[in-house]
C-alpha cells in the first residue's frame, strides 16, 4: 500500500513502513494538509512541473513526479547518470542521460558484464543473456541440471549434433553411440551383438526368416539350415534331406526299420546292411540284412553253412537236386548237373555219372575195361574177367588171357576137335609133328628095340623150340617126336 508520507520535501509517497502506527501517520497527513495550505498561500518552485517543489524534487530538472530513487543514492532515477543499485558498476537500463552500462540484474553485484561465469548456480554473472546451465555454450543445458547436454564441457557434443558411430563418444546425447540402426543391439565390432548395424531387421532378437542369405537373428550360423543340425537344405545345394528336422541329417543314428530315413542316405528303408535290398522280414529278398555280402545276385561260396545269393541253396551247386559229398550229401560231381546218383552211367569217360564209384567195370566183376586202362577183355560180361575161369573150347577167352580158347593144354596147337591138330589137348607134350608122335598121332616104330628115341634126342613142346602149328620136323624134332611116340606106344600097349 502506497501512501502520502510527511517528508523532508512534503508529502512523499511511498509504501507505509510498517513500524509506522496508522494513527502516526493520519497525524501527518493531516499536518501536511495544514503545511499545504499555508504553502497555497506561498507557492514553492517546480522547475519541472512535475509537482514537487524543487526543494523536495530528488531531480529538479526531469519531471519526476515518483521521485523514484533506485539506487538510493538521493538522485532521482530520471536524472541519476548510471543507477547503480547493487554498487558494481553496472546499473538498469539507462535512461537518455545515462552514462552507465546496463547491468542485467542490478540487484545482485555478483551479476555484471564482464564479469566471470560461475556455472550451474543459477545467476548469470557475466550477463551474456545465456543460460548459466550451458557451460559450453552449445545451446543446450546440462544434463545434471535439467537439460540434454550430456557434456556440457564440449560444444561439439549436444541433442543437435551430427552422432559418430563407434567411437565411444554419445556425439548427440540420445546415450546410444553403437545402436546405428536404432533396433535395439549394439553393433558386434562395437562390443554388441548386432551382426548388421545398418539394417533394423537383422539383430539377435529379430525373426529370422530363412534360406534368403541373410542371418537375421544374427546366429552366426548357415542361413540355409533351419534346423540347426549343421547342415544346409539339400534343396539349397546342401545336404540335409529334412531341414525341419535336427535328427535328420547325414551320418545321424538310422533305425532301418522305423520307416523314415534319418541319415539322409537315400538307401532303401527296412535295409538294414545297405546292400540294395530289403529284409525278407519287411517284405524283402534279402535274407540275412545284417551282412551286406548276403544279398540276391551275391557271388555263392559253396558249402560254407550260408546261403550267400539267398536262392535257398548252399550245397547243390549244381542245382540237380542233389546235396553234394562236401556239404554232407552223395552227389559226387555237384557241378555237372548230369553227375549224381540215379544219373545214367556214360562208361569209361572219366565221369561216374551215377556216384557208385565205378566208371571203368560196366559188368561190375571187379575189372576195370580195356577202354578204360584196366583188364577187363569183355566188360559186358561179368563171367570174363582176369580172374574168371576159363570154360575150353566155347569162343571165350573168359580169363582175358589174350590166348586160344582152343589150346588147353597151352602148347600152341589148338584142339583137334576145335579144328586144330593138337590130338590131346590135355598134354602139351603131345601136339602135331611132336617127336613123341608122327603128323597122325600115331607113335613111330623103334629103331633100336631100347625104347630110346632116335639119335636120343630129348622131346621139345613146340611153344619151347618156337614151332608152328603144322611146320616140318627137322633133326631136333626128329628126335623129340621119336622118344615121344615111343612113349605112346608103349602106353597102347599096356592098354592092350
Amino acid at each position: 500500500m502506497r501512501v502520502g508520507v510527511p517528508g523532508a520535501f512534503g508529502l512523499q509517497w511511498g509504501p507505509l513502513p510498517p513500524e509506522m502506527p496508522l494513527a502516526a501517520v493520519l497525524l501527518r497527513v493531516v499536518l501536511l494538509l495544514v503545511g499545504s495550505g499555508l504553502a497555497l498561500a506561498h507557492p514553492p518552485d517546480d522547475l519541472d512541473a512535475d509537482g514537487v517543489d524543487d526543494a523536495d524534487d530528488n531531480c529538479p530538472d526531469v519531471a519526476n513526479t515518483h521521485q523514484d530513487d533506485a539506487d538510493g543514492d538521493g538522485e532521482g532515477d530520471a536524472c541519476d547518470a548510471c543507477t547503480d543499485a547493487d554498487g558494481d558498476g553496472f546499473g538498469v537500463e539507462p535512461h537518455a542521460a545515462s552514462t552507465c552500462d546496463v547491468d542485467c540484474d542490478d540487484a545482485d553485484a555478483a551479476a555484471f558484464p564482464g564479469n566471470r561465469e560461475t556455472w550451474y548456480d543459477g545467476v548469470d554473472g557475466d550477463c551474456d543473456g545465456a543460460s548459466d546451465f550451458d557451460a559450453d555454450g552449445d545451446g543446450y543445458d546440462s544434463l545434471a541440471h535439467g537439460g540434454f547436454d550430456c557434456d556440457d564441457n564440449k560444444a561439439a557434443i549436444s541433442p543437435a549434433a551430427i552422432e559418430v558411430w563407434y567411437d565411444r563418444i554419445d556425439d548427440d546425447c540420445d546415450g546410444n553411440d553403437s545402436d546405428q540402426d536404432l533396433d535395439g543391439h549394439g553393433a558386434a565390432h562395437a562390443g554388441g551383438d548386432d551382426c548388421d548395424d545398418g539394417d533394423a531387421s537383422v539383430s539377435p532378437s529379430a525373426e529370422e526368416a530363412w534360406y534368403d542369405g541373410v542371418d537375421q537373428d544374427c546366429s552366426t550360423g548357415s542361413d540355409f539350415d533351419a534346423d540347426g543340425d549343421g547342415h544346409d537344405s539339400r534343396a539349397h545345394g546342401g545336404d540335409d534331406c529334412d531341414d525341419g528336422d535336427v535328427t535328420v541329417h547325414p551320418g545321424a543314428p538310422d533305425d532301418p526299420y522305423d520307416g523314415r530315413i534319418t541319415d539322409c542316405d537315400n538307401a532303401l528303408e527296412y535295409d538294414g546292411d545297405g546292400d540294395g535290398h530289403r529284409s525278407m522280414e519287411w517284405g524283402g529278398d534279402d535274407c540275412d540284412d545284417a551282412s551286406s555280402a548276403v544279398r540276391p545276385g551275391a557271388t555263392e561260396l559253396w558249402y560254407d553253412g550260408v546261403d550267400q545269393d539267398c536262392d535257398g541253396n548252399d550245397d547243390d551247386q549244381d542245382g540237380d537236386g542233389f546235396v553234394a559229398v562236401e556239404a554232407g550229401g552223395d552227389d559226387c560231381l555237384d557241378t555237372d548237373r548230369g553227375a549224381h546218383p540215379g544219373a545214367a552211367e556214360v562208361w569209361y569217360d572219366g565221369v561216374d555219372q551215377d556216384c557208385d564209384g565205378n566208371d571203368g567195370d560196366q559188368d561190375g566183376d571187379g575189372h576195370d575195361a580195356l577202354a578204360a586202362g584196366g583188364s577187363d577183355c569183355d566188360d559186358a560180361d561179368a563171367a570174363v574177367s582176369p580172374s574168371a575161369e576159363e570154360v575150353w573150347y566155347d569162343g571165350v577167352d573168359q580169363d582175358c588171357d589174350g590166348r586160344s580158347d582152343a589150346d588147353a593144354d597151352r602148347d600152341g596147337f589148338d584142339a583137334a576137335g576145335a579144328g586144330g591138330g593138337d590130338c590131346d589137348d590135355m598134354d602139351a607134350t603131345i601136339w602135331p609133328g611132336s617127336p613123341a608122335f608122327g603128323d597122325d598121332c600115331l607113335p613111330p616104330a623103334a629103331s633100336d628095340g631100347d625104347g630110346a628115341a632116335p639119335w636120343r634126342l630129348a622131346p621139345e613142346s613146340p611153344a619151347e623150340a618156337g614151332c608152328a602149328n603144322t611146320g616140318g620136323t627137322g633133326l631136333g624134332g626128329l628126335g623129340i617126336g621119336g622118344v615121344g611116340l615111343s612113349a605112346l606106344m608103349l602106353l597102347r600097349r599096356r592098354r592092350v
